[in-house]
């Protein structure tokens, strides 16, 4: 998807991608195809905890320097807060095509 709208946050604290702290995360608008690799990893009415990680592992752009592929298993390391900027991010992402 190039050429897309993305939305920059900044961590609480690091988390560590690759043996990096990471501080800063970019994401993107999700798509259709998007939610359906997510649907792959997990049921989003049964697991929806999970289906957001693995939605977030399709729309992370970047995590500081590092560009991907993200898993749902780098994830697991994240705090309470952490989480909760990846979801305001992407809740965000998903509002910048309203306009």
């Amino acid at each position: 998807m190039k050429n897309s709208l993305t939305v920059i946050k900044t961590l609480p604290s690091p988390w560590l991608v690759g043996g990096k702290p990471v501080t800063e995360i970019e994401v993107r608008e999700a798509s259709l195809g998007d939610s359906l690799e997510a649907e792959k990893e997990a049921n989003p009415a049964l697991q929806p905890t999970a289906f957001q990680v693995a939605l977030a592992c399709q729309v992370l752009v970047r995590a500081g320097d590092d560009t991907g592929p993200f898993v749902p298993a780098q994830f697991k390391t994240l705090k309470g807060k952490q989480w909760a900027v990846f979801r305001e991010a992407m809740q965000e992402a998903e509002k910048l095509g309203e306009d």
